[in-house]
């Protein structure tokens, strides 16, 4: 990735159009991240908190996305402990959401 990412020429290739791409995956990240958890969290105990707290925060200029829960069990639910099988929702998401963020910066490269 880095090296595609390095390919992007500053003078065709704006900050904007390079910002709209970050913003776009983080977006569709984020909802597929809360879909997966309501498809995922069905047990009893399950308020929607974990879904609720997900949140997508922008950092360096819109250059860089982050997409997070905030609960402190986060990582016991997506990970699973000795105790509980594992309900991944982020991990997916991300897998997913991967491919798409390449595909959109290499037709950006392309343009």
């Amino acid at each position: 990735m880095e090296l595609t990412i390095s390919k992007l020429d500053t003078k065709r290739h704006t900050g904007p159009q390079i910002r709209n791409v970050v913003m776009k995956n983080a977006a569709k990240l984020q909802t597929m991240t809360k879909t997966n958890m309501t498809r995922a969290y069905k047990k009893g105990y399950s308020k929607g908190t974990t879904k609720e707290s997900t949140d997508l925060t922008l950092e360096d200029g819109g250059m860089t996305a982050i997409v997070a829960p905030h609960t402190e069990y986060f990582p016991y639910i997506e990970y699973g402990t000795r105790y509980m099988e594992a309900e991944p929702a982020l991990n997916p998401a991300f897998q997913k959401i991967k491919q798409d963020f390449y595909k959109d910066v290499m037709d950006l490269i392309n343009k």
